[in-house]
């Protein structure tokens, strides 16, 4: 077998290579030996048709007797491959245009050439042996050509590049076709030098100044280290930023800068180098690439000034509102004076604090003459007269607030520092750029990302952790960040098993749901409206897309608008702390933990926090959510959070939410593992009656809950095939004493779909006759059981058991389940017609007295069954 490889990330150039070097080796197969470059992937999947490319499982390694490598000769890039290197009978022949390295193969045939391109080597070739080429490939060794030339522009482009380029344009080249492919924004090597230096990234801090640091190595030269530089600053949005690139025998140092703090002149000038304080550069010699960076880390601890702290920035005196100010009185001094926020006390203590935003929202709500510490936050974040700006600006990220509060020593209110001193003191009089997603504020300087990652091995079943995996991959070929959200996150610190998988995406959810969809070999269900998605994989694995939004509420328990957003304002829309965490997918990130609003520490302390004020106004469905979280995991819900949750519920807003939302939530309530315990602090903190009205948890409602809960083992352990709605269960439990007026008080409140309703009405009906029927002492025979449970809803015969005062009725109705429904007769209607019995009703007539019959004991087997169909024949044939 011959098999045609080249090295891993497939480039153009190592894909036309490998095309046409199997023009020369006719029979051998083509094989990727790892990942593929996004461009390629989509040329092929456009071409797969004329490119036939065999997947590494198929091959049997053994069977390998010439392997041609092609575009590289280094070992490690040649994946799985390297296994077939021990072989002692195979032919290797290689061709690249690489310069030499201390690892390379060394081939039985070696054409190396220091070409522009892999593809010119094996195109001169195929000139020689004057091999036939169609358009097609003719555009592929272009785009092959073009990608390691840079378009011919590279100081490694030779004239049999240009050469080749001209002997395939006589061969049909589809200019359009290469300019769809190629991406000339930056040169090959430049961009390889771009991810190499992504990857090592890291963030440093020093004197409170926060400055990333990233190292690579090439073997050739790269011009722009510059431009690369400026662009690494820009994705990662840094203050400061050194790249550390080691190309042949020199290390070059490239420094940026945007605060006055850190004069990256002065630091490279340490190194030999210089500029000036924004930008500067260094080139270095008989250093490694650790040493000087250990060298540079030095240089900053001396030269770094410290910078502006709290007490430079601050605004003094604060202006304040009392606890007794009503919102539109506070939206006044807002505006007078311009603020976004401002601190509520009382008598000179500090109370809480309240935004604009919160303030506008409570206008629009109808709340202006409500009191404004009914909706300010008691939970104020504030900074020492000594905290640097850097920890003022992510304690504002992390909180999502505009402005903290500077307190002396005793803690004593004596400044505040707004978003607008950021402004002004970090950007000049600019905006505040936006943190991209590899800067994220997160709480993995407490937990590492390791530790996400060990629990993600610990809790996720290997098919699970493959899906992640993938959608990381995905995400970095579609250049979006992607993240795991929500539920799913929480149970995970938690050690609960739940697979529920949401993704949220920055970037269009759809088209990642698609090209996950199409990578996996499942199917996909969007919602262009939402942006969402739902990928179903093949074995009917789902996993929710959504594309990172924000939403809004026109009025309270309105459906919410939605706007596409970052994963920032994505989380900040949801309930609560613990559900608006994140861990990030993508391959560099994988396990990152995106924490904007402390969900990690309230977790470990065991609290249900909303994220805003107004949240339980906005969306009164939070309201029995919060419940719901609080008793599933013996929680409790803050004081602030219950204080707004109290005053939502004294407002009335459950009242306004439509029946679909009621009832959704409160099935999701009665399906908890014990509903009784929600059931109960929703009673006591007023929220039971404008959901079920008139239902009272007293001592004899709260006796047949329990009873359910007792039985439904026995069900699960006696009677495991036959599935049933335990939410059912319990409502028909709640409403079991209510009089029927006061049943349809609670039918106004919610909507079920009409079989769930028939069955609860029915068990309404008749639950105590069938109770009465089953539990009678006295002998019952198994078919006049068997008449009067067939057919009967399965919650309604689970209510029966668990309501009987007797053993009688679980006996019972476990042998109609266990053993009446299961029996079958011998004969069918093809006997009755060999006994001459006419087609007709009289067929199910007679199979049903024979069925009861043999449920009775009275027949045994065939024999019997045939007497006994006889005899039913011979009394009607008298009558």
């Amino acid at each position: 077998m011959e098999v045609i490889i080249s090295h891993q990330s497939t480039d153009f150039d190592s894909l036309a290579a490998m095309v046409a070097a199997k023009k020369i080796y006719k029979d051998a197969l083509l094989v990727f030996t790892g990942a593929v470059e996004k461009n390629v992937r989509k040329f092929i999947s456009i071409y797969r048709d004329l490119i036939e490319i065999t997947p590494f499982k198929k091959i049997k390694i053994e069977e390998i007797t010439k392997l041609i490598i092609v575009d590289t000769r280094i070992k490690r890039r040649i994946g799985p491959f390297v296994n077939v290197l021990k072989k002692r009978d195979l032919e290797i022949h290689i061709y690249d245009h690489h310069p030499s390295t201390a690892d390379d193969i060394k081939g039985d045939l070696n054409v190396i050439e220091e070409l522009g391109a892999t593809t010119t080597i094996i195109l001169k070739k195929i000139k020689e042996m004057n091999l036939e080429i169609s358009p097609i490939e003719a555009t592929l060794f272009a785009l092959g050509i073009y990608e390691d030339t840079g378009s011919l522009t590279f100081s490694t482009t030779t004239i049999d590049d240009i050469n080749s380029i001209s002997y395939l344009f006589d061969r049909g080249i589809k200019l359009k076709v290469v300019a769809n492919f190629i991406n000339i924004g930056l040169s090959l090597s430049q961009k390889k030098l771009l991810n190499q230096l992504l990857l090592s990234s890291k963030e440093i801090s020093c004197k409170g100044i926060h400055i990333n640091l990233a190292k690579a190595e090439a073997k050739n030269y790269t011009e722009g280290l510059a431009l690369l530089t400026h662009r690494l600053i820009e994705i990662e949005n840094s203050d400061v930023f050194f790249t550390i690139v080691k190309m042949a025998d020199r290390i070059y140092i490239v420094g940026r800068s945007r605060i006055n703090s850190v004069d990256v002149d002065e630091i490279l000038k340490e190194l030999g180098g210089g500029g000036h304080f924004q930008a500067a550069s260094a080139v270095v010699k008989d250093l490694s690439l650790d040493e000087l960076e250990k060298k540079l880390v030095r240089t900053l601890e001396r030269k770094v000034k410290v910078g502006i702290i709290a007490k430079n920035i601050m605004s003094s005196p604060v202006k304040t509102v009392n606890t007794s100010a009503s919102i539109e009185e506070t939206k006044k001094i807002l505006l007078r004076y311009g603020h976004n926020g401002i601190p509520v006390v009382e008598e000179g203590e500090l109370k809480g604090i309240i935004t604009m935003q919160e303030v506008n929202r409570a206008k629009q709500h109808g709340l202006g003459k409500e009191l404004v510490s009914k909706y300010m936050s008691d939970q104020v974040v504030s900074v020492k007269l000594n905290t640097p700006l850097t920890e003022i600006q992510e304690l504002m990220i992390n909180y999502d607030i505009g402005r903290v509060l500077v307190v002396n020593q005793e803690d004593k209110l004596i400044g505040i520092i707004t978003r607008t001193d950021l402004i002004r003191n970090l950007y000049g009089e600019g905006h505040i750029p936006k943190r991209s997603f590899s800067t994220y504020v997160e709480t993995s300087r407490k937990m590492e990302r390791k530790k996400q990652i060990e629990l993600i091995e610990k809790i996720f079943p290997k098919r699970v952790r493959n899906v992640l995996s993938k959608i990381g991959e995905i995400g970095d070929e579609l250049n979006f960040p992607v993240f795991m959200v929500g539920g799913i996150v929480r149970d995970l610190f938690l050690g609960i098993k739940n697979y529920d998988l949401d993704i949220v995406v920055e970037g269009d959810g759809i088209k990642f749901a698609r090209e996950l969809s199409r990578d996996s070999g499942g199917r996909i269900k969007s919602h262009e409206k939402f942006g969402t998605a739902i990928v179903i994989l093949a074995d009917g694995f789902k996993i929710d897309v959504a594309t990172a939004r924000r939403e809004f509420y026109e009025y309270p328990a309105a459906f919410p608008k939605v706007e596409l957003s970052s994963i920032k304002k994505d989380l900040y829309r949801r309930d609560f702390t613990i559900n608006a965490m994140a861990i990030q997918l993508n391959q560099k990130y994988f396990g990152k933990l995106i924490d904007f609003f402390g969900g990690q520490k309230d977790l470990n302390l065991g609290i249900v926090r909303v994220l805003y004020n107004l949240s339980f106004v906005e969306d009164p469905a939070r309201i029995i959510r919060a419940i719901r979280f609080e008793q599933r995991y013996n929680f409790k819900m803050d004081r602030t959070t219950e204080d707004f949750l109290k005053k939502a519920i004294d407002d009335k807003l459950l009242s306004r939410l439509r029946k679909k939302r009621i009832t959704e939530e409160l099935i999701l309530i009665l399906k908890e593992e014990n509903p009784l315990k929600s059931l109960k602090r929703m009673e006591e903190l007023g929220a039971l009656k404008y959901i079920l009205p008139d239902v009272e948890l007293n001592e004899e409602t709260v006796k047949r809950l329990n009873k359910v809960k007792d039985n439904y083992n026995f069900w699960k352990r006696n009677i495991p095939d036959e599935k049933m709605e335990l939410w059912m269960i319990y409502f028909c439990c709640l409403i079991r004493n209510l009089e029927k007026s006061q049943i349809q008080r609670i039918y106004k409140k919610i909507i079920f779909k009409q079989k769930s309703l028939d069955k609860i009405n029915y068990c309404y009906s008749n639950l105590d006759q069938i109770i009465k029927m089953i539990s009678q002492k006295n002998k019952i025979l198994p078919s006049v059981i068997y008449l009067k449970l067939k057919g009967l809803p399965n919650e309604v015969l689970f209510l029966a058991i668990a309501e009987s005062d007797t053993n009688i009725a679980k006996e019972r109705i476990s042998n109609y389940f266990k053993k009446y429904k299961k029996e079958n007769l011998y004969i069918s209607g093809k006997e009755l017609k060999e006994l001459q019995v006419k087609p007709g009703p009289i067929y199910s007539h007679i199979l049903n007295k024979l069925f009861c019959a043999q449920l009775d004991g009275e027949v045994k087997n065939k024999k019997d069954e045939i007497i006994f169909v006889k005899n039913i024949i011979e009394e009607r044939n008298n009558k």
